[in-house]
């Protein structure tokens, strides 16, 4: 935990954890003895569906989201604290390319409001890994591929019939240790013969994969009936940055009882792939 205190024109310390470095500003408009009488107010920002990738300067009026080489800095001007306060704790999460930051005011027992800007960079978080930032629950940042790749379909590793059966059985709900995994929706990527060797240890067979260049993308997800097929599936990557999508169409039995059930997928493709960097999509195809 790093710390580091203004002594004019107030005490005020950041709290930084998870290994964050810390830069910060000067508090803004904080004189505890003209408190403002402004009432609180409510960041609003564009949703994901609707935005494209932003530039720090049009959030520069609430929110600034800078990458650098050290991470992704951010820089919260005029942050809401009670004027009681002598830190801003700030913790965060990161998971599947959603960052998920907390900041607060400590302590947090007075009845009036200050405003203060405060600035810190998150370490090790790179562009390409980040789709949406969340501070506070609200969100400040977004990454829409659509706008901003030129996709590129890569094709799959041409196998041999046995090889290919082998990899069905494996798979599939045939496989129990496949079968019982949590989950309506799973996507997984398999770079290494012992992450193979753990879901297939119960299968009798012989997998011969080159996992030096190769990886495995398999999973499943629950459809509406167990006769409906899958018709297609397409790995693109996103140039000129690493992200891929997934894109699995279904098509949908007309004639069948509408009874749930899982549908299993996988494929091989020449190249390493980071499950990080991979979005599934489930298209159904109408008729």
């Amino acid at each position: 935990m790093k710390t580091i205190t203004l002594k004019k024109p107030l005490w005020f310390t950041v709290i930084m954890t998870l290994c964050l470095v810390v830069t910060l500003f000067a508090a803004v408009g904080c004189d505890k003895s003209d408190i403002p009488t402004k009432p609180c107010y409510n960041v609003s920002f564009t949703p994901c569906q609707q935005s494209k990738m932003r530039s720090s300067s049009e959030f520069s009026e609430k929110v600034d989201v800078e990458f650098t080489s050290q991470g992704v800095q951010i820089t919260h001007y005029d942050f809401e604290v009670p004027c009681d306060f002598t830190t801003v704790n700030v913790t965060h999460t990161f998971v599947n390319g959603v960052l998920n930051i907390s900041q607060q005011g400590s302590p947090n027992q007075a009845d009036c409001i200050c405003y203060t800007d405060v600035s810190y960079t998150i370490n090790g978080i790179s562009q390409n890994e980040v789709n949406v930032i969340f501070i506070n629950g609200a969100q400040v940042y977004c990454y829409n591929e659509n706008n901003n790749c030129e996709w590129i379909g890569l094709e799959t590793v041409v196998l041999t019939e046995q090889l290919k059966n082998d990899l069905d059985i494996i798979f599939s709900e045939n496989n129990e240790l496949v079968k019982n995994k949590k989950g309506d929706t799973l996507l997984y990527v398999i770079n290494s013969k012992e992450e193979l060797l753990e879901i297939s240890h119960n299968i009798n067979t012989v997998i011969d994969i080159d996992f030096e260049n190769q990886s495995i993308i398999w999973g499943r997800f629950l459809t509406s009936s167990i006769s409906n097929n899958i018709a297609s599936k397409q790995l693109s990557v996103c140039h000129p940055s690493s992200n891929y999508k997934y894109e699995i169409s279904v098509e949908k039995c007309t004639d069948c009882w509408e009874a749930l059930g899982y549908l299993y997928y996988w494929d091989i493709y020449p190249r390493k792939i980071n499950i990080n960097n991979v979005s599934l999509i489930i298209n159904e195809l109408k008729k």
